[in-house]
Formats: C-alpha cells, structure tokens, sequence
C-alpha cells in the first residue's frame, strides 16, 4: 500500500474543536448534511485518568481508524445525541434549579446514507482537542470555532456545566499549564476568562486561519461558512438564526463580564473587535434579568 492511500483516511478525518457554547454542536449537525460525510458530537470516551498528550492522542487516532472501519461494517458509531439524532444544542432550553441542564447521551446512531470509501469523517470534542492541538494538527486536518466572548461566558452563566465554575478538566488534565493559572485564580469569573483566552490562544497557535470560522459567520452564511472550511459542498442555505442575545442568558452583571475580558490576555482580540464585545454588552444588559 502506498504511502498516499495509506494517509488518505487521515486527510478524510476532520477534528473539530471550539469554545465550549459556541455552536460546536450546531457546525456538527450542519457537518452532517454535507455529502458523503458522518459528523459525530463528542463520541470518544475520556477517562478521568487521561493526563498523558501521547496517551490521548494515540486514543483519537485510535477511535477515529476504528469508527472509519465500523461505520463501513456495520452503519454505526458512537456520537452525543438527543432522541437518536445529532441536535444543535446539548443543553436544554429550559432552567432547572436556575440552570440550564445537559440533555444528551453518548450512544451509538445509525449513519444514513450511502457512503464511499473515502467519506468525510468529522469528530467533534471541544477541551480534548483544543489541548492537543499542537500534536493533532500533524496528523488531522482542524477546525476550530470560535463565538464572540461575551456571548460565550453569557452562556456559560447560564449552564451547568464545569465552565459555569471556571473549570475546564479535560484541558487541565492535558495542559498543566492551564490547570495552574486556574488553581491560582480564586475568582469564578477571572478563571472563566482565562478559559476563554486559552482557547483562542491555541487555535492562533496552531491553526491557519482559514482553519478557524466565526460562529456569526457560520450563521450569517446559512451554514456556508462551515463547508466552505471542511472544503465540502454545501447542501443549501439552511434557515439559522444568531443567539449571540439570547433572552435566555441573564443580562444582569454583563458590565462585569466585560470589564473581566478587558482586563485578561485579550487572545480574543485578534478575532473580534472591542467594539463587538460591547455592542453585545449592551444588548443583553439592556435585556436585564430574563422571567
């Protein structure tokens, strides 16, 4: 076998990683409209011992050899889904205890359609490949997505998940570095911004930047956006709306948000405008507290 058909599955496996709430799951869903591909949201299962980068990278290119291999054999892979299909958001819309509460379960879907043998394979897991994409980015094409920052640290005020504390354990397990700056950080709301700092600060490392794509861009293209960067066509203009200002998101303390994004390493800024973070800003302040 030559070299050549021996890195074809590899240049047909796409990892996809992005802030954690900035429309990864949605750019999953919309993945997997593209012909002759297979998305799936979060299938790999991560251990709460994984700590070693070479241990974890062997483990993606281990699950993505063998998904490639049953997905041919069988028309099933492991994926996050809610009901048996992929979803734009795992969270539910609804607050629970004032929070909003993960939906989703990893187990197996069936992949419709037909399929070549080179189809498009696109992972999605967002800490996990974040903190490995210096070793990844050899081996997979990447992507990575990214939000405007206040919507993102609105989002995760407003969910319970570990970033709602300012934790990120995956990423902390992977990168000691990230791990220290946030033992040393008291403040929930410092830490979140040094999350969000993290995460642009490794895709402007690792990534070209035709490889990383606006979460306003993906919507504002109907999904264009998106393909245009896996290089698949596109199926059609699919119908999406930004929550960027979600009425869901508590508008109260969004001056504090942002004043903590300007006084963190500003990573961001090399994507968004300060203007966007408080145009934004105001939005939500101006929705006050949601009923």
């Amino acid at each position: 076998m030559s070299w050549f058909w021996r890195l074809a599955p590899r240049r047909r496996t796409w990892l996809l990683t992005g802030l954690p709430r900035s429309g990864s799951s949605l750019c999953c869903r919309l993945a997997a409209e593209a012909p002759d591909t297979v998305a799936l949201t979060e299938p790999i299962a991560v251990g709460l011992g994984l700590a070693d980068p070479n241990a974890a990278v062997a483990l993606v290119e281990g699950f993505a050899r063998e998904a490639r291999a049953r997905i041919l054999r069988e028309g099933l892979a492991p994926s996050q889904q809610v009901d048996g299909a992929l979803v734009d958001n795992l969270v539910s819309t609804a607050p629970t205890a004032g929070l909003r509460q993960t939906r989703s379960r990893r187990q197996d879907v069936r992949i419709a359609g037909p399929l070549t043998q080179g189809f498009r394979l696109v992972i999605k897991h967002n800490a996990l490949f974040a903190a490995l994409l210096g070793r990844l980015g050899r081996r997979f094409p990447c992507l990575g997505l990214v939000r405007n920052p206040v919507a993102v640290l609105a989002s995760w005020r407003s969910v319970n998940m570990a970033v709602h504390e300012g934790r990120l354990p995956v990423g902390e397990r992977l990168d000691p570095r990230l791990a220290h700056a946030l033992a040393a950080e008291p403040r929930v709301l410092a830490r979140q911004v040094i999350i969000v700092d993290w995460f642009f600060e490794q895709f402007a490392a690792h990534l070209p930047a035709r490889r990383i794509v606006r979460y306003e861009d993906v919507v504002a293209t109907g999904g264009a956006a998106l393909h245009r960067a896996l290089g698949a066509a596109a199926p059609g203009d699919a119908a999406l709306a930004s929550r960027n200002a979600n009425p869901l998101y508590d508008g109260a303390g969004i001056a504090d948000v942002l004043a903590a994004l300007k006084a963190g390493r500003r990573a961001w800024a090399g994507f968004y405008g300060m203007e966007d973070c408080e145009r934004l800003a105001a939005d939500l302040a101006a929705r006050g507290t949601p009923a």
